[in-house]
């Protein structure tokens, strides 16, 4: 569902039901009153099933980060509200859209941040996109240059590349599933609306599911493939290049007629300004007959996007690979952190990066290997000793089982220094201090870890304890925290001479730590959890 911001200015609280025990939709959904986390800023717009609003983070500094309280540099989200009441028979839809927003990361597929629930709502916190859907942005400008609609179908072929990596069909491609993060001019594009999409095996998919303008023949006859993206991809092409769809009739069933048929033609005087190229593309992806029609890779390797004259050359700084080589990761929880951190950055914050992710991605799948590294510092002239770069591909085989994706390559590669600010690392802080009382328990960390999906033994929960410097009963404030992340940071020994005493306190305890071996006795620990039991938000049993 498009969602666009409304000029009308006002800030509503949604309403929240009672404290549950156990999530209809998600073990990753947070039991927990959304109003505690963020406040509401004004009301984007309605659904079938809620209500979109634009919120922010509640500030550290104050009970509530109104838009007069709230830092200019702030990050503003999006948070849809979703009626449990009315949702009623979708429910099972929705827990579908879920388990794939927690798979896809991708710079060009909407970010899902947090899931609250409570008796009445559900609440999906994600990505803020300013700039309106797809479709009202050709509108709004009646045509797009060639060389435009060039760069928007390779974003947008990117990100369904992605979801067939991950063997996910999207079935719902179309100009209003793509958001724009912002007005500006080379705002990100980013696919929402996940909740058609489903993951696919050998046995294909036989649910007559889109819209109709955009639905492939094979959906028409029942059993079909991925390769029904492939279809909508091409019709969404067609149409952002001509402003009228290809296929069209009297009625929905001379519609569906012309879509079986391939009915469409160029004939229009608009195409006279159309290259070949792109109406060779269109031609490959509006194929009948699934195995003929052009594949996702096919089409990002075809010609016409060899035609773009893009001045944004992408300059890549060395100091990228050097990180590369030099990270670590320290941990299951360092690693929970780090995610948690970066999605507290803005998006001018990332968007150097996130062209570098890009270049570097030449297969465009949201993934980066070892090959693509070594080919994009061979390109821009880099060269590294065959011992350091096998440094390399042991972090990115530790890290991603060979792979990186865009989270991932963002943490190993964001500078520290730029980023741990006292504001950011205590938006981190909060994540696992679920009750709030400033400090962080270790029945917290174990709740916090599964919830993001992380399975934790006894074993892990050792190492955890160990590696913050945690007792069984103990619990850890924000200076430890902050302490610590710094230390385990790979920038640590770069750090200004400000950070001079954190840092001396960091490494004391990382020494302290080494001169004794932590024993957990298994006693204590099932002590610590007994007392998680006992909380109604942070029942274990449940997950």
């Amino acid at each position: 569902m498009g969602i666009c911001t409304s000029n009308e200015y006002l800030k509503i609280q949604p309403s929240h039901g009672h404290l549950i025990s156990k999530s209809e939709v998600s073990n990753a959904a947070r039991l927990e009153i959304i109003t505690k986390h963020y406040d509401f800023i004004k009301v984007l717009g309605y659904g079938q099933f809620g209500t979109v609003r634009e919120a922010i983070k509640i500030s550290p500094h104050s009970k509530s980060a109104t838009a007069k309280s709230a830092p200019s540099n702030q990050i503003h989200y999006a948070v849809k509200s979703i009626s449990k009441e009315r949702l009623q028979d979708s429910l099972d839809l929705l827990k579908n859209e879920l388990m794939i927003l927690q798979l896809v990361d991708h710079p060009n597929i909407i970010k899902l941040y947090e899931t609250y629930e409570d008796a009445k709502y559900i609440h999906l916190v994600t990505e803020l996109c300013e700039g309106g859907d797809l479709y009202e942005y050709l509108i709004d400008r009646e045509n797009l240059s060639e060389n435009e609609v060039t760069r928007i179908m390779q974003k947008v072929l990117s990100a369904v590349n992605h979801l067939h990596a991950l063997h996910i069909c999207h079935r719902d491609i179309k100009p209003e599933n793509f958001m724009l993060t912002s007005k500006k001019e080379g705002a990100e594009l980013k696919l929402i609306d996940f909740g058609l999409s489903v993951r696919f095996g050998e046995d294909g998919m036989d649910t007559k599911v889109g819209t109709p303008y955009f639905l492939a023949p094979e959906i028409l006859r029942g059993g079909y493939g991925k390769e029904c993206d492939i279809w909508s991809t091409g019709v969404m092409m067609y149409f952002l290049l001509a402003n009228k769809y290809p296929f069209g009739g009297a009625g929905i069933n001379d519609l569906l007629r012309n879509i079986q048929k391939a009915n469409y033609s160029f004939s229009d005087l608009c195409w006279k300004q159309i290259s070949p190229q792109a109406k060779d593309l269109i031609a490959r992806m509006l194929v009948v007959p699934p195995p003929d029609r052009i594949t996702i890779n096919q089409a990002l390797r075809h010609e016409w996007f060899t035609m773009v004259k893009d001045n944004c050359q992408i300059k890549i700084d060395g100091n990228i690979f050097d990180s590369l080589k030099k990270h670590k990761a320290r941990g299951k929880l360092w690693q929970e952190a780090m995610k948690v951190l970066v999605r507290n950055l803005s998006q001018e914050q990332l968007e150097g990066l996130q062209n570098i992710f890009k270049e570097i991605d030449r297969k465009q799948t949201g993934f980066i290997t070892a090959d693509d590294i070594r080919t994009c510092m061979d390109k821009n002239g880099f060269y590294m000793a065959r011992e350091e770069f096998n440094m390399l591909i042991s972090n990115i085989e530790y890290l991603g089982n060979g792979k990186l994706n865009y989270t991932q390559f963002l943490i190993a590669a964001l500078d520290k220094k730029k980023i741990f600010d006292d504001e950011t690392l205590w938006m981190t802080f909060n994540h696992f201090d679920i009750d709030g009382n400033g400090s962080i328990s270790v029945h917290e960390l174990r709740f916090v870890l599964e919830k993001a999906g992380c399975y934790i033994s006894d074993t892990d929960m050792d190492e955890i304890l160990g590696e913050f410097q945690l007792e069984s009963g103990g619990t850890m404030n924000f200076e430890e925290f902050k302490s610590i992340m710094w230390c385990f940071s790979n920038d640590s020994s770069e750090i200004s001479t400000e950070n001079d005493d954190l840092l001396y306190a960091s490494r004391r305890g990382m020494r302290m730590l080494s001169q004794r071996k932590m024993t957990i006795r298994r006693t204590t620990m099932m002590g610590s959890m007994k007392k998680l039991k006992t909380s109604s938000q942070c029942d274990l049993n449940n997950f």
